[in-house]
């Protein structure tokens, strides 16, 4: 059963959101992965001058990425950016993101294994389940209605 949600494939490089056990990540392809919770888009750190993708754990290098392909990969997972050391981030929009509706449509059809990673495991993403199901009902009454 795969854990995949969402994958996109922005210019030379896939992205694919994941759930695992500690919640929803983002992984690049052949990478590592960061919580979908913890993700910012960084630019212009002093040791790292181009684009990362980190969390509090990870930093994934984007330098093969070009501008306007970074603006696609915040775009698709909801991620916040930050253009400069001393700048705080914007908040996340992964709740209305593309990726988040893949969580949703994931979260409907593996709900069990959902529920059970959120009460086996410390979630990185909190609240990520009770959003999916609440979504996922919303969808279900307006398909009704």
């Amino acid at each position: 059963m795969s854990n995949r949600f969402y994958l996109v494939t922005i210019g030379p490089a896939q992205f694919e959101g994941m759930v695992s056990a500690d919640g929803p990540h983002i992984k690049r392809l052949g990478g590592a992965s960061v919580a979908v919770g913890e993700a910012q888009l960084h630019l212009g750190d002093p040791l790292f001058p181009g684009w990362r993708l980190v969390d509090q754990h990870h930093s994934l290098t984007l330098e093969d990425l070009s501008e306007s392909e970074v603006l696609t990969l915040a775009e698709q997972f909801g991620l916040p950016m930050r253009t400069a050391p001393t700048e705080t981030a914007e908040p996340s929009r992964f709740w209305q993101s593309p990726a988040f509706a893949g969580l949703c449509d994931w979260v409907r059809h593996h709900g069990t294994k959902a529920a059970h990673q959120v009460r086996q495991h410390h979630q990185r993403t909190p609240g990520w389940l009770e959003m999916c199901q609440a979504a996922n009902e919303l969808a279900d009454e307006t398909r009704q209605n």
